[in-house]
């Protein structure tokens, strides 16, 4: 997060009217630390090589915040260069860890926050990481110069104070009691000595490579084209325990390629490491090929225990055809899971129904409205739809048409849109599909320019229910908030859930609040799946869990790393034209997420 330069005779004056201030005060302090949980990788990893991937479309900025940040490439530069919290969760324990902290305390009134820095921590151009560079992010938050209302209204609503106590000590103090302080009120570093806040600054950094905190620096870039990330062989957090056996690959080089057909093709002529396989067509009928029958390559579903992102069809309440609840609620009726999942997807997947998917503050008792004609029907006329016109498709009485656009930037759903478009066709809907480049499609998204849209995000380990809901963020764009969606009343309970400290109320605040969002019937959830399907070449490898448990992008935990004598004898075997041998061991299930969730099901249709 941000801190905007610091004089040091500002510094003296923070340093002296801010408790505890000396080192008397501060041995009052009672430490914590974690070195007791495994390395989140493996230790016995190599280094070295080159990891290619891939990505949809080229970055729309190089910042991680203001208009455009949150694209995909962002997932990228958050992983592996920017985005290192004081603290962390481990991704299979749970337990917080240090990552740029060795040591926190949590203050008795739930909002007061120390942290000892990481001492060795260096900017890529050598210069130390203090308390001042956080100070800077809280600065860079509230500044507008950033063009950014989220994080505008998070630094207004969260922080009360930062404090560099001390070059390597900082004090946050929220803004309430959290139940979680240490998610809730956590920071990321700035450099406070390369990044000004004047006006103009999503120009001036848009395309800027500045210093980082973490194991790789942005390299080399061809607009369009591609992205090189390499790492800094003295990198200091190399020998850190949780980042042993992380951050493993020498380069890490990311081309643009706007269609994951395309992107399977390039995996097989081997310009590819990995392939994450993300549709169930692929998975049944494309895996059989000349690398996976010789064993050059091979294929792995690793089921991993994370909650699902928002993921589905996206209304905009801006327009006039979708302020109608009864037209929005046709729409629900008239999508057909079931017949999509049988014959495209080959039942692989399961309907997804709350906005909370994989917590528990997912309503228990919400049902999915299911594909009901009837009901469809009835709800059109409500709306006004009563009549076709000439071409079939519904009007009402003023001659408008019961017609949208329907935008996404994933050529890969193509035929599910398309079975979607002739079924509501059928019933009297035109759904106009329009493809559009991935950066475009997010970006008219965030911007509220379009009409439905195909709406795809990550969770965190906790929903953030203010950034999607929040009425606050109606009135602005450029924010997550894409549908235009927020009353009083569902503020009042995602406050519940953001600041009570009873979990029995946030659990009943969020539970209702799932309710209202599934009867306001503008969010029509897709479906979702526990595992990720993914292809690597023979001379990539991973520990023996493959990823840990707590994964939904490959970029979040980067153990895999590249053997280059593995590579030297693939090479070797693909040119003699020997198989190696197959990997016969397809589903790995390390954390029995499979055999728990046949177990609810079961118990489920037995109940």
């Amino acid at each position: 997060m941000i801190t905007s330069s610091i004089t040091l005779c500002g510094l003296l004056l923070a340093t002296a009217l801010t408790l505890p201030a000396s080192a008397q005060d501060l041995s009052t302090i009672e430490w914590q630390t974690n070195y007791d949980d495994p390395p989140i990788g493996d230790p016995a990893a190599l280094k070295g090589g080159i990891f290619h991937t891939f990505m949809a479309a080229y970055p729309l900025t190089l910042r991680l915040v203001g208009p455009n940040s949150n694209d995909g490439f962002s997932s990228w530069k958050r992983a592996v260069t920017m985005d290192f919290g004081l603290v962390a969760r481990h991704p299979t324990t749970d337990n917080y860890v240090p990552w740029m902290a060795t040591h926190w305390s949590v203050q008795d009134d739930k909002r007061t926050l120390y942290f000892k820095l990481d001492p060795d921590a260096l900017w890529s151009d050598g210069k130390p990481v203090t308390a001042a560079d956080y100070v800077h992010t809280l600065h860079m938050m509230q500044s507008e110069a950033i063009v950014d209302p989220f994080y505008n209204n998070y630094a207004e609503e969260h922080y009360e104070d930062v404090v560099a106590i001390e070059p390597y000590v900082l004090k946050i103090v929220g803004k309430f009691e959290s139940w979680r302080p240490l998610d809730m009120f956590g920071l990321w570093a700035t450099p406070a000595h390369a990044v000004t806040l004047e006006e103009g600054f999503p120009e001036r950094y848009n395309t800027t490579v500045l210093p980082v905190q973490g194991p790789y620096v942005l390299s080399e870039k061809e607009a369009g084209q591609y992205v090189v990330f390499t790492r800094l062989e003295d990198w200091w957090g190399k020998d850190k325990h949780y980042w042993r056996g992380m951050y493993n690959p020498d380069r890490i080089h990311i081309r643009v390629i706007d269609d994951s057909d395309r992107a399977l093709d390039f995996f097989k002529k081997g310009k590819l490491s990995l392939y994450r396989v993300n549709t169930a067509k692929k998975w049944a009928e494309e895996m059989e090929f000349e690398a996976t029958e010789n064993g050059w390559a091979h294929r792995k579903r690793l089921f991993v225990d994370y909650p699902s992102g928002v993921y589905g069809f996206a209304m905009n309440l801006e327009r006039t055809i979708f302020q109608n609840k009864d037209f929005r609620k046709a729409i629900q009726y008239l999508f057909n899971f079931d017949e999509i999942n049988e014959k495209l997807m080959y039942n692989a997947y399961y309907r997804a129904v709350s906005a909370f998917t994989g917590t528990e503050y997912q309503n228990p008792e919400l049902k999915p409205y299911g594909f009901d004609p009837r009901k469809a029907r009835q709800h059109l006329r409500k709306a006004g739809y009563a009549k076709r016109g000439e071409d079939g498709i519904l009007v009402d009485t003023e001659g408008n048409r019961a017609a949208f656009t329907f935008s996404y930037g994933s050529k890969g759903l193509e035929r599910h849109m398309t079975v979607v478009k002739q079924v509501f066709k059928r019933f009297g809907v035109d759904m106009d599909l329009r493809l559009l480049e991935p950066g475009t499609a997010f970006r008219n998204g965030m911007e509220r320019e379009y009409e439905m849209t195909l709406m795809g995000r990550t969770a965190g380990r906790f929903p953030g229910p203010h950034q999607y809901y929040g009425s606050v963020f109606k009135e602005t764009k450029n924010n997550n908030n894409v549908w235009a969606y927020g009353t009083a009343y569902t503020d009042s309970l995602i406050d519940v859930y953001r600041f009570n400290m009873d979990k029995n109320k946030r659990l009943q605040a969020m539970h209702e609040l799932d309710a209202i969002l599934q009867d306001e019937a503008f969010y029509v959830p897709f479906w979702q799946a526990p595992f990720m399907r993914f292809l690597y070449w023979d001379y990539v490898s991973f520990p023996s869990f493959y990823f840990p448990k707590r994964i939904q992008q490959m970029t979040d935990w980067q153990v895999f790393w590249i053997d280059e004598d593995k590579r030297r004898a693939l090479a070797d075997a693909m040119a003699d034209g020997r198989a190696l041998g197959r990997n016969a061991v397809i589903d790995v299930d390390p954390y029995e997420v499979k055999d728990r969730l046949e177990a609810a099901m079961k118990a489920a249709g037995d109940g």
